[in-house]
């Protein structure tokens, strides 16, 4: 069974979610909680994460889905997908290089549209 999660981005929109029992999600679950400082590319939140995270083996992938949680291991970023990025092809949801996926979120994707600039996210263990 996954861990549930809450990220809180900018100290106001909250996002709920789940960390998957897969290698990639147990290497995160492990750091909670953590803080990254992330960007927007498109419909996708990326940036590096203020944990030390360990290696892991897990499939890596670039076609994603909408509230896909996903990490980076060159980079250490996590990633948040809910739309087309510039790498898309049409209406799918393309990461920039294979990530892991590593868990699920749900938010009120129309308020992630509205960010801008630099964010800063808060990943915590939820209720």
């Amino acid at each position: 069974m996954g861990k549930n999660i809450r990220i809180t981005l900018n100290d106001a929109i909250v996002i709920k979610g789940e960390l998957f029992d897969t290698p990639g999600g147990e290497a995160l679950k492990d750091q909670l909680p953590f803080r990254a400082n992330m960007d927007k590319w498109g419909e996708e939140l990326y940036g590096p994460v203020s944990a030390s995270v360990e290696a892991f083996e897990d499939d890596s992938m670039e076609i994603m889905d909408v509230g896909d949680l996903a990490f980076h291991q060159d980079t250490g970023w996590l990633c948040i997908f809910w739309g087309p990025t510039p790498a898309s092809k049409g209406d799918e949801i393309r990461a920039a290089f294979p990530v892991h996926q590593i868990g699920k979120v749900e938010a009120d994707w129309g308020e992630l549209n509205q960010l801008s600039g630099s964010v800063t996210a808060l990943v915590e263990e939820g209720q």
